[in-house]
């Protein structure tokens, strides 16, 4: 059964920790402003992530099978790498980031083949993507019960698919606006805020379920 409650937390998880400027996100934009094919951009950025939420969730669930004892400390550390990525947030947002408007415009006379080649180097061979992907989204979600891990991971993919489909789609309109280092502190500011609600938001309900559940 779909879990709407599980959905919105996937989803805001998965916006918390895409909306982010890295490796991945800055050659999708580069290639958006070059004008590359929207849907192939958008389809190797979220279907990247789309693997490696669903490898990360089905490896830690496996896990916690043969472990259940598990659980509590796999919740624990999904909340210490949600809390971690909050930290990092906030610093960024206090020091300002990278120009990624600056990248953006690097390397036009690239093959079309060698972009395409480091995109998926940068999807699949990025140790930050597989931290937010495989790691924390994957360790919040397979601590949830099992009715709610579909509805959970269906909602991480989906925030990675809206965010890449904002990017590219908004990059040529808003080429000016992402090339401001004022812009991506913002997003950054939020981006803690919401990694420490969302990290409260789990220990609440975890505690909630815990006082519930049949002993």
């Amino acid at each position: 059964m779909f879990d709407i409650s599980s959905f919105m937390q996937g989803l805001a998880l998965g916006l918390g920790l895409f909306i982010c400027p890295g490796p991945k996100d800055v050659l999708i934009l580069r290639q958006a402003l070059l004008r590359r094919s929207p849907v192939e951009l958008i389809a190797v950025g979220f279907l990247s992530d789309a693997l490696l939420i669903w490898l990360g969730m089905a490896g830690v669930s496996a896990a916690l099978n043969r472990a259940p004892e598990l659980q509590t400390i796999a919740l624990w550390l999904g909340v210490c790498l949600m809390v971690g990525h909050g930290l990092l947030a906030a610093r960024n947002a206090l020091r300002g980031t990278a120009n990624v408007g600056a990248f953006a415009t690097q390397d036009q006379t690239r093959s079309r083949g060698k972009n395409f080649t480091s995109l998926l180097a940068a999807s699949f061979l990025n140790p930050v993507g597989w931290l937010d992907t495989v790691l924390i989204i994957g360790t919040v979600g397979a601590a949830l019960a099992k009715p709610a891990q579909l509805s959970f991971g269906v909602g991480a993919v989906v925030a990675s698919f809206a965010w890449f489909l904002v990017l590219v789609l908004g990059a040529r309109s808003a080429a000016r606006w992402v090339a401001k280092p004022s812009t991506w502190r913002v997003l950054e500011a939020l981006v803690a805020l919401a990694m420490f609600g969302l990290a409260a938001s789990v220990l609440v309900e975890h505690y909630e379920f815990s006082l519930t559940a049949p002993r």
